[in-house]
């Protein structure tokens, strides 16, 4: 035969139809993917025979064989009827779709992570998804970086633990643990990698292993580690890439643990930087003039704002009573009135979100609970406040008592510098270092995540859900 295309491209591309780098040894398409690249050797294909006049029968055969019209000979005949009859015993999806198998684990694959997401993240996903393009369960129906290998793999871990977990089935468990080993080491791989390294798909992957690791920890401690590479590579990305797109779905999804990881250390958050604040205030207000926004909605992005502040002022406070603050440091006064600020903010939110559950736009709630819709839509509402409010007073706690021991550190320091023993007062709280907060026990819901992400991070530091710090 002649006049056979051939093309220089490797397999991946080839399957894909896209068009191919041709780097050697690996093409630069499939490390951005996030998959191996399987080269540009080609893969011999064999072919039995091509369709003829013989492979077509007299369907009255099958019916009636003796009214069948007569053949030019009775062995043709019988031959053409054996080879009908087996080939319909064989499968249609391995007849006619051979991927149709795949295609159909895939679908199931997707519809258990849509129930991962709703059993873990119910509140979160409902109040945000409709402001986010695409959304998580867009992103895994519908995206092309939800077909890479990390991606499909860490989706994989979650799919399993949600299983094991609602059957009750330890083993299935097990399978999700021994499933994430795999899932890191594609992590690893794009992190390795200079030019995935602040790809989507790195931090997507990321992200989904990092809840992973909250919902079902190696150590107490070990979420700690996760998170601290989440916030690097968001870091890294910078303010502005999570303005807008999945970019910005994914840092909605983390922000709150990033903040819970910052309150844990007892350190600044980078969010709490002008710059991450901007590009939250810019984001929001384009959503709401897109019309996916709304007056809650931007309210919440005001509290994350604000509590985002929480861990400098608690670093910058302990430096400050236990006498490490350097010379470029803020002063105490400075820091007080920074803090009563801000604290002042939040409790004017709390009075916005309070009458919200309350009075405000209580007319258009009664009309609305005519209808079923209208119902759950109250009903929403009131969940999304009730989680904020418990967030925002356990902001208002800390900052009440980081206040309190400013001042008192201050009346202790004499003329002859500082006392050696405070007392009580004179030390700074310490957060336990578990994700948990409230939900340390073994009866925790399995929406606790939810209700950790919906306090922007503080209910990881109280050890009552109504906000009081430890």
């Amino acid at each position: 035969m002649v006049g056979i295309p051939r093309s220089s491209s490797c397999r991946e591309c080839l399957q894909r139809r896209v068009k191919c780098d041709r780097t050697h040894p690996e093409c630069v398409r499939c490390q951005t993917r996030g998959v191996r690249c399987p080269g540009y050797r080609r893969v011999l294909k064999f072919y039995n025979r091509t369709p003829s006049t013989s492979d077509f029968i007299d369907a009255r055969a099958f019916v009636n064989p003796d009214k069948a019209e007569p053949s030019s000979s009775s062995s043709s005949s019988s031959t053409s009827l054996v080879r009908a009859r087996s080939r319909a015993s064989i499968p249609i999806d391995s007849s006619l779709a051979p991927n149709l198998t795949r295609k159909a684990l895939d679908l199931q694959a997707k519809e258990v992570f849509e129930y991962v997401i709703m059993t873990t993240f119910p509140l979160t996903f409902t109040h945000f998804a409709p402001r986010l393009d695409p959304n998580w369960l867009e992103f895994i129906r519908h995206h092309q970086l939800a077909q890479t290998e990390p991606v499909e793999c860490a989706m994989r871990v979650l799919n399993l633990w949600y299983l094991g977990v609602k059957h009750g089935d330890p083993s299935i468990i097990d399978h999700s643990r021994y499933a994430y080993g795999g899932a890191l080491r594609s992590l690893a791989r794009l992190v390795a990698n200079q030019k995935t390294r602040t790809a989507d798909v790195t931090l997507a992957t990321a992200v989904m292993l990092g809840v992973f690791e909250m919902l079902d920890p190696l150590t107490p401690h070990s979420w700690l580690v996760h998170s601290g590479g989440i916030g690097g590579l968001v870091k890294l990305r910078g303010a502005r890439a999570h303005a807008a797109g999945f970019a910005r779905t994914m840092l909605v999804t983390i922000r709150s643990f990033l903040l819970a990881d910052a309150f844990v250390r007892r350190q600044p958050s980078f969010l709490g930087g002008d710059d991450w604040r901007e590009a939250n205030e810019e984001a929001s207000a384009l959503e709401f003039r897109a019309g996916k926004g709304s007056w809650i909605g931007r309210v919440l992005d005001l509290v994350f704002n604000e509590i985002s502040l929480g861990p400098g002022f608690w670093a910058d406070a302990t430096a400050i009573i236990e006498g490490k603050k350097g010379a470029g440091d803020v002063s105490r006064e400075e820091l007080v009135e920074r803090i009563q600020r801000s604290r002042e903010i939040q409790r004017n939110l709390q009075h916005q979100l309070a009458s919200a559950s309350g009075e405000h736009e209580a007319s258009e709630m009664e009309e609305k609970k005519s209808d079923p819709g209208g119902r759950r839509e109250v009903a929403h509402v009131r969940a999304v406040v009730s989680r904020c409010l418990q967030g925002l007073s356990a902001g208002v706690a800390l900052l009440d008592q980081l206040v309190v021991l400013l001042e008192a550190d201050k009346k202790r320091i004499g003329v002859a510098g500082r006392s050696e023993d405070g007392g009580a007062w004179g030390r700074i709280p310490v957060p336990n270092a578990t994700i948990e907060g409230p939900f340390a026990g073994d009866d925790r819901p399995l929406d606790w995540l939810d209700r950790i992400s919906m306090s922007m991070g503080t209910l990881a530091i109280s050890n009552k859900q109504t906000g009081e710090c430890q």
